[in-house]
C-alpha cells in the first residue's frame, strides 16, 4: 500500500506577504454566538424590555411614595373619618397610577406580558391615561386649601407628597415622549426642534407661567379676599399673578406662531426681553420675605423656573443674531474681495 500524497499540482491556500497575519487568525467572534439581540433580552430571546424599563420603575417609586405620603397627610390632618371629595380623589389617582405601573413593570420581567405590551399601542394608551391621572394628582395635593402637600400660604408641608406628585407627573411627559417615538414613530422633541428654533423652551416657559398664575390665584382667593389682610403680601401676589398671566399669553402666542408659521425673530427678540426683565425684578418680590414665593413651594419653584428660561431664551436669541450678523460680515468680506479681485 502506498501513502496517500497529495498531488503537486493541487492547489493550496497561500498566504499574502503584504497582508497582516491576523488577518487569517479567526477572531473569538467568529466562535461566538451572535450576541447582537437587544441586550435586556433573555437567553432564549423571548423577554423584551424596552429601554423605558428603568423610568417606569422610576415612576412605580414615585407611585408608591405618593401613594403612602396621601394617606400620612389626610391622617396628619386629622380627617381620617372624614375625607372630602378632593382627598379622595387624590388617593384614587395615585392608587390607579400605581397598580397600572405594577402591572406595566412585571409585564416588562414575564416573556409572555412583554410581548404584549412593551413598545405597543397598549403602553402608549396606558401612559396618556396615567399623565391624565397625575396631572390630577398634581392639581389637588399642590392647591393651597386642600392642605395636603402644601400649606395655606403655599408652603411645602409634606415633601415626600408635594415632590413625589412632581415626580410622577415629569415622568409620565418623559414617557409620552418616549411611547410616541417608539410605538409611532414621531420624535416629539426632534420635530419640535426642527419645526423652530426655542419652540421647547417657549413651551416650557408656558407651563411654568400657568403653575405661577394658578398657584398665586389660589393665595389670593384664599388670603386677600378676607378682612385684616396683609397689604404688602397681597400686593406681590398680585404682582404674581400679572406675570404668570402675561407669561402665559405671550409665551402661547410665540408658541402658536412657531407652530403655524414662522415667528418673526424681532418680535420673539422683544418678548424674550420684556420677560426676562420683568422676571429679573419680580422673582425679588415675589419670592422675598413678604411674597408668595418665601415659602418653598409651587411659586418659590417655578418663578425661578420662569426666570431662567426667560434668561435662555434671551441668550438664544443673541446668539442667533451673532451668528447671523457674522454670517453678513463675511459675505460682505467676500464681496469686497470680489470686487478688487474684478478691477485687476
Amino acid at each position: 500500500m502506498t501513502a496517500f500524497a497529495p498531488s503537486r499540482n493541487s492547489t493550496r491556500p497561500r498566504l499574502d506577504s503584504s497582508a497582516p497575519i491576523r488577518q487569517y487568525v479567526p477572531t473569538m467572534n467568529q466562535f461566538d454566538i451572535d450576541n447582537s439581540d437587544d441586550a435586556s433580552s433573555d437567553g432564549a430571546g423571548s423577554r423584551r424590555r424596552s429601554p423605558r424599563f428603568t423610568q417606569w420603575v422610576a415612576y412605580l417609586c414615585a407611585s408608591i411614595v405618593a401613594l403612602v405620603s396621601s394617606f400620612q397627610a389626610i391622617e396628619a390632618q386629622g380627617n381620617a373619618n372624614a375625607v372630602n371629595k378632593r382627598e379622595t380623589w387624590a388617593i384614587v389617582c395615585t392608587f390607579i397610577a400605581t397598580v397600572a405601573t405594577a402591572l406595566v413593570v412585571l409585564a416588562h420581567m414575564n416573556s409572555v406580558a412583554s410581548v404584549l405590551v412593551v413598545g405597543t399601542k397598549l403602553e402608549a394608551f396606558t401612559v396618556v391615561v396615567l399623565i391624565a391621572l397625575w396631572s390630577v394628582t398634581v392639581a389637588i395635593v399642590t392647591d393651597p386649601s386642600n392642605g395636603l402637600a402644601v400649606g395655606e400660604d403655599g408652603e411645602v408641608l409634606f415633601g415626600n407628597l408635594f415632590y413625589s406628585a412632581w415626580a410622577g407627573w415629569g415622568l409620565s411627559v418623559t414617557l409620552v415622549a418616549s411611547c410616541m417615538r417608539t410605538v409611532f414613530g414621531f420624535d416629539v422633541r426632534g420635530n419640535m426642534t426642527a419645526r423652530a428654533a426655542r419652540l421647547t423652551e417657549w413651551a416650557a416657559l408656558f407651563a411654568c407661567s400657568i403653575v405661577v398664575m394658578g398657584g398665586a390665584a389660589n393665595i389670593y382667593d384664599a388670603d386677600c379676599t378676607i378682612d385684616g389682610r396683609n397689604v404688602t403680601w397681597c400686593k406681590r401676589t398680585t404682582l404674581a399673578v400679572s406675570l404668570g398671566t402675561v407669561g402665559t399669553l405671550l409665551s402661547m402666542m410665540l408658541v402658536l406662531m412657531k407652530i403655524v408659521s414662522q415667528s418673526p425673530f424681532v418680535l420673539e427678540v422683544l418678548v424674550s426681553f420684556l420677560l426676562f426683565m420683568s422676571w429679573a425684578i419680580g422673582i425679588g418680590y415675589i419670592t422675598s420675605e413678604l411674597g408668595p414665593g418665601a415659602p418653598i413651594g409651587n411659586i418659590y419653584h417655578f418663578s425661578w423656573f420662569c426666570f431662567f428660561l426667560t434668561f435662555v431664551l434671551g441668550s438664544s436669541c443673541y446668539d442667533d443674531y451673532s451668528a447671523a450678523k457674522a454670517i453678513v460680515e463675511e459675505s460682505q468680506l467676500h464681496s469686497a474681495a470680489d470686487e478688487q479681485l474684478s478691477e485687476f
